[in-house]
């Protein structure tokens, strides 16, 4: 039954996404760069905590690490294809057919989010509006799942919450 809606949410922003031209060239556009916008307010605000020797610094380093090292090593253990790769569709950004799950642009943009959330609310609201943005875009463009997306959330979910600050 999970595996039915994960494939019919997917295919409804998937087809959605191919069938308009504007919203499919935005999605790639959100996809590729998003990551980039990500880590530079990510070292911006490191480089400002480390500046004013704030001691939220260490929290702000290691959670987002550990969320990091969790997503990469899950798919040693549950290496799922890719949407694209699985059905043969229009690989709208080059990506690797494997690693689908969990998703670590998804997981890395929310525990960035959430540690700048504790540092600057105002900035921290914007970014997980981005947050949640790019998520939904590596679904458009065919790369994740929206189970991938959801076990990246979990996963930096968890761990905010048990380490933060």
């Amino acid at each position: 039954m999970i595996n039915k809606i994960d494939q019919k949410l997917f295919f409804g922003l998937y087809n959605f996404t191919v069938s308009h031209e504007l919203v499919s060239k935005l999605a790639v556009f959100i996809t590729k760069f998003s990551s980039k916008f990500f880590s530079i307010i990510y070292f911006a605000v490191g480089g400002w905590l480390i500046y004013s020797s704030d001691p939220r610094l260490r929290s702000f380093i290691l959670i987002p690490a550990a969320v990091y090292l969790i997503v990469k090593l899950i798919p040693g253990l549950y290496n799922r294809r890719r949407p694209f790769a699985e059905y043969g569709l229009q690989n709208l950004v080059k990506q690797r057919e494997d690693h689908a799950f969990p998703s670590t642009h998804t997981a890395s943009s929310l525990i960035i989010s959430l540690v700048v959330l504790k540092i600057s609310f105002e900035l921290g609201i914007i970014m997980l509006v981005l947050a949640v943005i790019t998520a939904f875009t590596r679904i458009m463009v065919g790369v994740h799942y929206p189970s991938d997306i959801l076990g990246g959330w979990l996963i930096a979910l968890m761990l905010y919450f048990l380490f933060a600050f």
